[in-house]
């Protein structure tokens, strides 16, 4: 297992720090598209408000159409012209409240989307706390772990300065040992050489 390293915490910290500021740009986008969404509902009430007006518009222009059809052509022709005129706009308010509808449509789905986006930044931000804590917390086991591997190596150089000073007293009596058998070797033959002495001078 690699040992955690400052600039490996530091790196998380530096994450976690940019998911919190996406989160915070998230957010406030979020908000923008709530107030975009809430404008495109007052349009749509103002554009149903004109549409009733201009459904009453057209309706009294009928009327007139009908009052002034025993007028003069060129004003039966323009009131038609302007019956035609107001059926296009209404049919304009009518793409426009359309038009308006969708843009409200694919401004809950960003809206969602955003939603999704920000839960997800969350979950990734608890699993960085999650694993920053992980990191602390083995870093903490293993410089306990270091500090008795330290303790257990003082104690062997203990025991091995101990061995030292008895190999060094061995090695003394060894010593001591082999200077004692050196003389019980010649006491040995000393005594071998006078007997030997004593029985040749014996025989002659």
């Amino acid at each position: 297992m690699l040992l955690p390293t400052p600039f490996h915490l530091q790196r998380l910290r530096e994450i976690s720090c940019k998911k919190s500021a996406e989160m915070t740009r998230l957010y406030s986008q979020m908000s923008r598209l709530g107030q975009h969404n809430a404008e495109l509902v007052l349009k749509n009430i103002e554009a149903n408000t004109k549409m009733a007006d201009l459904g009453a518009r057209q309706q009294a222009l009928e009327e007139d159409l009908a009052w002034v059809t025993s007028e003069h052509d060129v004003q039966r022709a323009a009131a038609k012209q302007k019956a035609r005129e107001a059926k296009a706009q209404t049919s304009e308010l009518q793409r426009l409240r359309t038009a308006l509808e969708e843009k409200a449509r694919e401004a809950e789905a960003q809206s969602a989307e955003l939603r999704r986006l920000i839960t997800v930044l969350e979950q990734q931000e608890t699993e960085l706390l999650h694993k920053e804590v992980t990191v602390v917390t083995l870093t903490g086991t293993l410089q306990e772990k270091g500090e008795a591997l330290e303790e257990k190596e003082v104690a062997i150089q203990n025991v091995e300065a101990a061995l030292k000073q008895k190999e060094d007293s061995l090695s003394s009596l060894e010593e001591a040992a082999r200077v004692q058998t050196e003389e019980a070797q010649r006491s040995i033959i000393g005594k071998y050489l006078r007997v030997f002495v004593g029985l040749f001078l014996f025989a002659t």
